[in-house]
């Protein structure tokens, strides 16, 4: 079988389905998702990471807390279940990648207990095909979905007083224009006075908020977009840079593994190959997306020190 064949069936096990998964699988890591917590959520932006792991309940996450879906970060981590599909007999089914929620620090105190709703989408492509639609408006439509899920059924005695502020969180990794690529941006619900001023709580009205994170070809040096590039491409300095809280020894040992989760990390080893050769862009394109040296070298029928002398050789670069 020629090479090229043999990355085409390789690459086709590593789209789709396997890359959401490994999206989830990635982001429900507390040592992933705290920071990124931390640089978007504005109830947390002047908590230190410590303090919105305490929001989290950290005395009660177990030893194997490297978690692979989300019942397992849901058990692990002790949120409240979250369901990660919503289904109505009127509306449509909606699956989320990733939902739990949060205690909100500006709304607790030491006798009530005030949870935020976050759900987080990894969204490959910017312009979804098949039907084409505007991220922002599902975005919209989930976080709309989040909020009316609070309350089950609707009665004469229902108590909207206990809805929730949630939030969606997209990061939107390719096929972003130009013009919008490395921007964050929050579409949050807020009052605007035409006649007189009413003088209500913010927290009553201030209950859904989206946050769309466009990603780029160009790497931004700090900030969610340099910490971004860093898991894509498995930099654990650069992750370190940005995630202070401990890592535990069960994610330490997967830290490694993080290029594995997707195409998107393939592409970006084709794209280094254009520029050191077909080869050698195939062999990094297989490594970077998490396998080893021997079954890449099984899968591309070359010798075993030839891929190590291209793995050795990225490694001293990354240095």
């Amino acid at each position: 079988m020629r090479d090229e064949t043999k990355m085409d069936v390789y690459t086709s096990g590593v789209t789709g389905a396997e890359y959401d998964a490994g999206m989830k699988q990635l982001m429900s890591n507390k040592e992933i998702l705290v920071p990124i917590l931390q640089m978007t959520v504005p109830e947390f932006k002047t908590c230190s990471q410590e303090e919105i792991l305490e929001c989290l309940d950290i005395s009660s996450i177990t030893k194997d807390d490297f978690v692979s879906d989300i019942p397992d970060i849901e058990k692990d981590l002790r949120l409240t279940k979250e369901d990660s599909e919503l289904s109505s007999l009127v509306e449509k089914l909606v699956r989320f990648d990733i939902r739990f929620k949060i205690i909100n620090p500006k709304l607790s105190t030491e006798k009530i207990r005030v949870n935020l709703h976050i759900d987080m989408e990894a969204q490959k492509s910017y312009r979804p095909s098949n039907p084409s639609y505007p991220i922002l408006k599902r975005a919209v439509y989930y976080v709309a979905r989040d909020l009316s899920s609070q309350l089950s059924m609707i009665t004469q005695t229902t108590d909207y007083s206990k809805l929730e502020k949630c939030y969606s969180i997209w990061i939107c990794a390719e096929d972003v224009p130009k013009k919008l690529q490395n921007t964050l941006t929050e579409y949050s619900f807020s009052k605007k006075d035409i006649i007189g001023v009413a003088d209500e709580p913010e927290e009553d009205y201030d209950l859904l908020t989206v946050i769309i994170i466009r990603q780029g070809k160009e790497t931004e040096e700090n900030g969610i977009f340099e910490y971004l590039n860093g898991i894509f491409d498995g930099d654990i300095k650069r992750i370190q840079k940005y995630s202070h809280i401990k890592w535990s020894e069960p994610f330490w040992k997967e830290a490694g593994k993080m290029t594995g989760f997707g195409d998107r990390i393939y592409e970006r080893g084709m794209r280094t190959g254009e520029q050191k050769g077909r080869q050698e862009g195939m062999i990094l394109g297989a490594l970077m997306s998490g396998k080893t040296p021997e079954e890449v070298a099984e899968m591309l029928n070359l010798p075993l020190e030839e891929i190590k002398k291209v793995q050795e050789q990225q490694m001293t670069a990354n240095r």
